[in-house]
């Protein structure tokens, strides 16, 4: 009986169960129709006993064609509920059939979507029919959204991977390269030797640099929670910028603020390292913070070439390189404003570039949460 009832599929289930329905309402009003027809019955039979109907109370001929007309109207009744029945069971089934194929088209269609996902197609959408009931329209347009976005991180991740074979093919191919040409030689050359290794030594430090940041981002990507504890701002980015020679230190907030000082340091060591790389040898780099209404702002600045405008949101991305800054033996291995995106974006933050009083770029982020203190802050050069 349940294998026959999960065979029925949510149409035959639906025409069924109204069917069902029909039938259980019109037998209760036939057992109620009939039952008050015996009572009628019997109510005349003994109201004519009682006025001394003797056809009435002898059984007999004379009573039997007497109750006559009564049973005959039952017969009749109980022949009509019967038909009525009959056709009413049958409209409901069908009108019950019809609806509950309406009802499960889009969850039919869903199924299928559902089914190409996972034979590995993500394009299918199911598009719900504005028509559709609105819990099955939502459901439909839920599903579509979130193959939307497994879609998106999907593609994501393959261009991750993409590029993370790039990267770690270059150092590698120069690497071989390297070895290669040594090993070709007949006789080893001290000064080629050392060469070789100084090259390989770079190469290997870049590919430890770059496995470095995939596993930032990748702990990043995991949700690891945050170390948190009360930072004094204006000592801990004096601290970051002191040790990094050149940076010039403005005007910066005393205050607390309440994170992971681990992560916020790699943040901020990536925006020094970025604007070391594009403003150069002898550049300026500047940090700076201020705090309003409870956020802290912590920018830096450079006075390289900047960042155009139209790119200014694509530098956060994975691998990302501006024009002016393709080369990689400028060290850089395009992940580093994408690690601080990630790490700004776990303290509840956001991040931005724009144009640097100093004429280059300035990246600056903003984190909830400061925790403003009475005393005034000073203010050095390095």
């Amino acid at each position: 009986m349940k294998s026959a009832w999960r065979r029925l599929g949510l149409r035959g289930r639906l025409a069924f169960s109204i069917g069902a329905i029909v039938l259980a309402i019109c037998a209760v009003l036939f057992v109620a129709v009939r039952h008050e027809m015996n009572d009628l019955s019997t109510v005349i039979t003994r109201e004519e006993a009682e006025e001394g109907n003797p056809s009435a109370s002898q059984p007999g001929q004379g009573g039997a064609e007497h109750i006559a007309p009564i049973e005959d109207a039952q017969d009749d009744m109980e022949r009509t509920f019967l038909i009525a029945t009959v056709l009413t069971l049958g409209a409901a089934t069908l009108l019950g059939y019809v609806v509950a194929a309406r009802t499960a088209a889009p969850l039919r269609r869903l199924a299928r979507t559902a089914a190409a996902v996972d034979a590995g197609d993500l394009t299918p959408r199911t598009d719900a029919d504005p028509s559709a009931v609105a819990e099955v329209r939502v459901l439909a347009e839920a599903f579509d959204h979130m193959l939307d976005r497994l879609d998106e991180a999907f593609s994501r991740q393959r261009r991750f991977v993409s590029d993370a074979s790039h990267e770690l093919r270059t150092p590698l191919t120069a690497i071989r390269g390297q070895l290669e040409v040594l090993g070709r030689g007949e006789q080893i050359d001290p000064d080629e030797v050392r060469h070789v290794e100084r090259t390989v030594l770079t190469e290997m430090a870049r590919i430890e640099r770059l496995v470095d940041d995939l596993l930032a981002l990748a702990r990043l990507d995991e949700g690891v929670p945050l170390e948190r504890e009360e930072i004094p701002i204006d000592s801990f980015l004096r601290h970051l910028a002191e040790a990094d020679p050149g940076v010039t230190v403005g005007e910066l907030p005393v205050g607390r603020f309440e994170g992971d000082p681990d992560r916020l340091a790699q943040a901020i060591r990536n925006l020094l390292g970025n604007a070391r790389r594009h403003s150069g040898p002898g550049g300026s780099i500047a940090i700076g913070a201020s705090a309003e209404r409870g956020a802290l702002t912590i920018w830096v600045d450079d006075d390289g070439p900047g960042i155009p405008a139209a790119e200014r949101e694509e530098v956060f991305g994975r691998f990302y390189r501006s024009e002016d800054a393709r080369d990689r033996h400028s060290g850089g291995s395009g992940l580093g404003l994408a690690i601080t995106r990630a790490i700004v974006d776990s303290h509840g933050g956001r991040i931005w570039a724009t144009e640097s009083p100093l004429g280059g770029a300035r990246v600056a982020f903003e984190l909830p949460g400061f925790q403003a203190e009475d005393r005034q802050p000073a203010t050095s050069h390095h």
